[in-house]
């Protein structure tokens, strides 16, 4: 808009009346003779010669002109009036209506080019600061922490306050002298609950606020405000749409936070151990240097998109820039500020398998890549993500670690002594058929095989182990047996039941989620195709493998 004191100035307009120009804003510039000039929207400067005019109504067009929210209106005197009416002026100080003479020498087209070149030089100039202020929060975002400096730099530019606050994590960033107001917080707290697009914009204690709902890798719980004592102009909301889609890339894509790619990379692999690491992992993610790491390690399934693509995804999913990924494994580290079971949820919700190890510092990361190893050997056993170090539940958690896992080597040591294969498949037929309390129906549908073929491996289980399996106390030392050896196996990488180092070696798996009960161990000798009963046929039909849908060709399955 323009102010209507630059007619006065540029254009000699002289005002009359009690009202004063000098804070007054022309958003247009109407001409019109009519005594009720439609199309009307606010904040025109409206000229007329007075064609048709008649003082005798002046206060009743005047308020005409207040109900539309006129800023101001210019009369031409000559050559219908040689001055403006006296009636004109008193009607214009009961309405606080700005009134203006317009000279002959002036004609209207000369106002209407005025506010013409006015705006387009001040969008000039916004486009300039619009430019500059997008350059200064980029440089912003690449930098050193990139969330803090972006929100301190828009507050500069705006001559405000911003306040950013993300709900999940209980973190908050502020820039400027930032007012605590219950209206700002109720409204930020409507956007941290929205699930879709949402802002606000509204005047507390004099001051012009808006609030941006903003992305993260939640669903919901991010949001900022916005705070000036002028109005915002189109170059500031344009500022501030940067800021937010900066700050939201921010939170759902912190690997474009990281100024060294490379770094996380390294990281991850083992290959960098630098003594400003612990710097150099939280600065990305603005949190202090102390603070513990976990690291992470998984099978993604069949990698669903190139490279790119998939490491962007886990950096979502995981909230950290230090992803790694190679085939159908990955490895990050994120800091230790995440609840493990949110963690969890969030890594079996997305259909993978990880082992997440316990927190440690950055200068000490070398044990962790074991535990996640270890974690992640568990997690194939049991069919879900493992977080190293956690406590065992029930009676297992009384049990002495070494001489339990002796014993229970001692106890299915008769099912140990045959092939690698013949001894999978008796074990996984044993603890199916003790998990379905002796039932040969659910046995075997569970095992996608005929119930004479369960009665048959169970003959061979039973004298293998010399033992009598309708015992009760028989049952119960066996099922423990099996769970405590699936607990000391976690740490086992050469084991061949869990299919070495974790990394999906030698064993076979249904679906995306390994079925401990069901699906085999495979070594190079084994023939034969999965007969998990939920498998498709397709599976079913082919030697560990699968149709695709993309693909008439035959691809073997893998976590």
């Amino acid at each position: 808009m323009v102010p209507l004191r630059l007619f006065v100035d540029r254009l000699a307009l002289r005002p009359l009346g009690a009202a004063d120009p000098a804070d007054r804003w022309v958003r247009w510039v109407h001409v019109s003779e009519l005594p009720d000039p439609p199309f009307l929207r606010g904040g025109e400067l409206l000229l007329l010669a007075g064609t048709g005019f008649r003082p005798a109504d002046s206060d009743e067009y005047v308020r005409r002109l207040s109900d539309a929210r006129v800023v101001a209106v210019g009369f031409g005197v000559t050559p219908v009036f040689d001055a403006v009416p006296p009636q004109l002026v008193a009607a214009c100080d009961r309405h606080d209506m700005a009134l203006l003479e317009v000279p002959p020498h002036v004609p209207f087209a000369s106002i209407v080019e005025l506010h013409h070149a006015e705006l387009v030089r001040a969008e000039t100039r916004d486009l300039k600061r619009l430019s500059d202020g997008q350059g200064l929060l980029i440089r912003a975002a690449a930098g050193p922490g990139p969330l803090r400096a972006v929100v301190e730099r828009l507050a500069e530019l705006l001559d405000g306050w911003v306040l950013v606050v993300d709900r999940n994590r209980d973190r908050t960033w502020s820039g400027g002298p930032v007012r605590r107001d219950p209206e700002v917080a109720e409204a930020l707290e409507r956007a941290c609950a929205s699930r879709s697009p949402w802002s606000a914009a509204f005047t507390a204690a004099e001051e012009n606020v808006e609030v941006q709902r903003l992305l993260g890798p939640a669903p919901a719980g991010y949001a900022v405000a916005i705070a000036r004592r002028t109005p915002f102009t189109v170059a500031d909301r344009g500022l501030v749409g940067v800021a937010a889609s900066a700050l939201s890339l921010l939170f759902t894509a912190p690997s474009a936070a990281s100024s060294p790619e490379a770094l996380g990379a390294a990281v991850v692999t083992g290959l960098l151990r630098l003594p400003t690491l612990a710097r150099g992992l939280a600065a990305p993610l603005d949190l202090a240097e102390d603070v513990p790491w976990r690291l992470v390690r998984g099978l993604l399934g069949e990698p669903p998109g190139s490279r790119e693509t998939i490491t962007q995804r886990l950096s979502v999913l995981l909230d950290t820039p230090f992803v790694e990924q190679d085939d159908d494994t990955f490895v990050a580290i994120l800091p230790d500020d995440r609840p493990t079971g949110e963690l969890l949820r969030a890594v079996d919700d997305a259909g993978l398998l990880a082992g997440i190890s316990r927190p440690h510092p950055a200068a000490d990361l070398d044990p962790a890549w074991g535990e996640a190893g270890s974690a992640l050997d568990g997690a194939r056993i049991r069919g879900r993500s493992v977080v190293a170090g956690a406590d065992p539940q029930g009676l297992l958690a009384l049990l002495d670690t070494p001489q339990a896992s002796r014993y229970a080597d001692r106890l299915l040591a008769g099912l140990d002594a045959g092939t690698p294969k013949d001894s999978a498949l008796l074990l996984g037929t044993l603890r199916s058929w003790l998990a379905h309390n002796g039932s040969w129906d659910r046995t075997a549908a569970d095992l996608g095989v005929h119930r004479n073929t369960v009665r048959h491996r169970m003959r061979q289980i039973t004298r293998l182990l010399d033992r009598d399996l309708t015992d009760p106390d028989v049952r119960m030392e066996l099922w423990f047996a099996l769970r405590r050896r699936s607990e000391a196996r976690l740490c086992r990488r050469d084991d061949p039941y869990n299919g070495g180092a974790g990394l999906g070696r030698n064993v076979h798996f249904c679906r995306e989620r390994p079925l401990p009960s069901v699906c085999l161990p495979w070594t190079p000798e084994a023939d034969g195709p999965c007969q998990h009963p939920q498998a498709p046929t397709a599976w079913r039909r082919t030697r560990w493998g699968r149709r695709t849908s993309s693909s008439r060709s035959w691809r073997p399955w893998r976590p």
